[in-house]
């Protein structure tokens, strides 16, 4: 909370037109779930079987999970939430989107693993979930959504118990500047780096994870710095433990990066090795 008292609040600058690009993402996100859940992209049946889709990252900065409290941000339909949960975690897994909740509800119990998903905005959650959490974990393309990271900050400090440790593995903000759809293998800056008020508008067919789909969607998106990313959280009162970059990614950015045989993705290696992914780990004073 902050020094008044009160909660975390949606994001303040033009709050009629955030809120409504917030419902266009919430709208994409629900039409493109059953696609998603459906898709070789994230294998649903695999995971049913024993696939765990964390790295070898996570547990290695996390470590030990066992009987600790979990909470995952923006967890879509829940694969990384119940990972979590076969690593003997106590997770809760919240996302905006109702028919992802209704999916992870129902992959939870396909697969007898104890969870529980909240569905809800990340601003809007202090007044829906009461408890605190030794954890609280957040990965790949998740506060791009986001255009308040000020906001989100203040939310991971409310809900982490003192001495609790937040998690976030993400994209680099450098790598994001690129432009992503360009098929001649060369690299040109197309998006700013120090703003991150201007969305990003896109309208298309189609998802990430299933572009056979054919869905239509308009999403925004929000484009943060290192410095805006770990500033957000230092000013809510968090410390920063740990902090890595590397040359891979959870998803082909560009569309001749290589698939690794741990299943990330990195550039050729004749092009120039850029930051692609970064993971930092805090914790609560």
């Amino acid at each position: 909370m902050n020094e008044t008292g009160d909660g975390p609040t949606a994001p303040s600058p033009a709050h009629s037109d955030i809120r409504e690009q917030l419902a266009s993402n919430q709208r994409a996100w629900n039409a493109w779930t059953p696609h998603h859940v459906g898709s070789a992209f994230y294998d649903v049946a695999g995971f049913k079987t024993g696939r765990d889709t964390l790295s070898a990252i996570e547990p290695r900065i996390l470590g030990e999970v066992s009987g600790k409290s979990l909470l995952h941000l923006q967890c879509h339909f829940g694969l990384d939430t119940l990972s979590w949960a076969r690593r003997g975690a106590l997770v809760t897994g919240v996302d905006f989107s109702s028919a992802a909740i209704a999916a992870a509800t129902a992959l939870a119990a396909d697969t007898g693993l104890a969870a529980r998903f909240v569905e809800s905005d990340v601003y809007e959650l202090e007044r829906r979930l009461e408890d605190r959490f030794d954890i609280v974990f957040s990965s790949h393309g998740a506060i791009w959504w986001l255009p308040d990271l000020k906001a989100w900050a203040l939310v991971i400090a409310h809900f982490l118990k003192p001495g609790g440790r937040f998690f976030l593995f993400e994209g680099h903000p450098f790598a994001m500047m690129f432009d992503e759809k360009r098929g001649d293998r060369e690299l040109h800056v197309k998006y700013p780096y120090f703003d991150s008020v201007s969305p990003l508008l896109e309208q298309g067919l189609g998802s990430y994870a299933a572009p056979e789909s054919m869905v239509p969607s308009t999403t925004f998106s929000w484009l943060h710095s290192m410095s805006e990313i770990v500033g957000s959280l230092l000013e809510a009162g968090l410390s920063i433990t740990n902090f890595e970059e590397y040359p891979f990614l959870a998803w082909p950015f560009f569309p001749w990066m290589e698939q690794r045989d741990d299943g990330f993705w990195q550039l050729p290696a004749s092009s120039p090795q850029l930051p692609m992914s970064f993971s930092l780990l805090a914790e609560k004073r």
